[in-house]
């Protein structure tokens, strides 16, 4: 049997069923590794890189990299002027003061040295904040201090290598003015989303440490200040009495003292509790008798665990005064509510949730 391909007529083996007029893609790549088309693109990039010309090119472009790096290193050593900025940080501002004025929070300072050193100082280095302690500044009765030129400069040297050679910086003093703040009192809210583990509550009061604090503040301001609140707190998954530190609140142009509070959340785990409680009336005539069905109702609540075993029905009270039956007479029905109870409960049922009654008189 014979296969035709175009006009060329090829004979098939006998041990083959069929014959294929495509190619084998697998013996087709590996004939184009052999083909002499690629093997001529590979010699051509071989004789290009062993040509001369590019192999002078590859060597002048080494030492002119090289000769730019020496001439760089030799360059740093030469010495130049820069700028380096120095930030002003005011601390111990007394609460009842309140900076006024244009009080500058950087100095610009000029230096010289090498430029291996001052390349540190531009690129490498973070300098440390000039502190303006106000307090130790501030003049009985005054109310404009002056940082002196001596201590900027001493303070901006301490940071300098010694080959550094400072120039100049700006401002050359830092006036401080400052104005009096008027006072008051002013109590704190605390800001909370307080979640809880199943099977427990919170058992007592939340509390804020100290619940009022200082506001120092212009006038205005604080006459419309009544509360300070903290700022926002998020305790999760609480099992247990937790204490948190928070500040409160920031509001411009006012200041607290002292600007943090401790807000305690009491948690105990809770459990539930029954008891049999009489109903009681007070003062029924005694031309009157009343029935009231049933005399007992069942309360259920829920109480922190340490406490489960000191309450009992002596700490609850159901009683209702005589006009309320005379007043639901016809009704013949009533609503019950508990009268007494202790702290610290939560949840109280009472079943049945009314009474019926009877009220004869004799």
């Amino acid at each position: 049997m014979a296969c035709g391909f175009g006009s060329r007529r090829t004979r098939c083996s006998r041990r083959r069923k069929t014959c294929s007029s495509k190619p084998n893609k697998k013996h087709g790549m590996s004939q184009l590794g052999k083909s002499p088309s690629f093997k001529s693109e590979t010699r051509k990039i071989k004789t290009f890189i062993r040509r001369r010309k590019w192999q002078e090119v590859f060597t002048f472009m080494i030492f002119l990299l090289l000769s730019l790096g020496f001439w760089y290193l030799q360059t740093l050593q030469d010495e130049y002027e820069i700028e380096i900025v120095i930030p002003v940080k005011y601390k111990n501002i007394p609460a009842d003061k309140v900076l006024t004025g244009d009080n500058p929070q950087e100095v610009i300072a000029r230096v010289r040295d090498r430029g291996t050193v001052l390349i540190n100082y531009s690129w490498l280095r973070t300098f440390a904040p000039l502190e303006i302690d106000v307090k130790a500044l501030q003049k009985a009765g005054g109310r404009r201090s002056t940082v002196s030129r001596r201590v900027i400069e001493t303070s901006i040297s301490k940071q300098l290598i010694s080959s550094t050679s400072l120039l100049s910086f700006e401002p050359s003093s830092i006036p401080i003015e400052y104005n009096d703040l008027l006072k008051k009192t002013v109590p704190v809210t605390p800001d909370l989303l307080v979640t809880l583990e199943p099977g427990f509550q919170i058992s007592d009061t939340i509390t804020v440490t100290p619940s009022k604090v200082k506001v120092y503040a212009a006038r205005a301001m604080l006459d419309t200040l009544l509360v300070v609140k903290t700022v926002a707190l998020k305790a999760e998954n609480l099992h247990k009495t937790k204490e948190f530190t928070v500040g409160l609140q920031p509001v411009e142009g006012v200041r607290y003292e002292p600007e943090e509070v401790k807000i305690s959340i009491p948690v105990e785990e809770y459990t539930e509790k029954r008891l049999t409680l009489p109903i009681q009336c007070d003062s029924v005539p005694d031309n009157y008798i009343l029935r009231m069905f049933p005399s007992t109702v069942e309360l259920l609540f829920k109480l922190p665990l340490s406490r489960f075993k000191e309450v009992s029905e002596a700490d609850f009270e159901i009683r209702i005064p005589f006009h309320e039956f005379e007043a639901h007479r016809e009704a013949g029905e009533l609503p019950i509510r508990l009268t007494k109870q202790p702290e610290r409960l939560s949840n109280p049922i009472l079943t049945p949730e009314k009474i019926e009654f009877i009220l004869e008189q004799k």
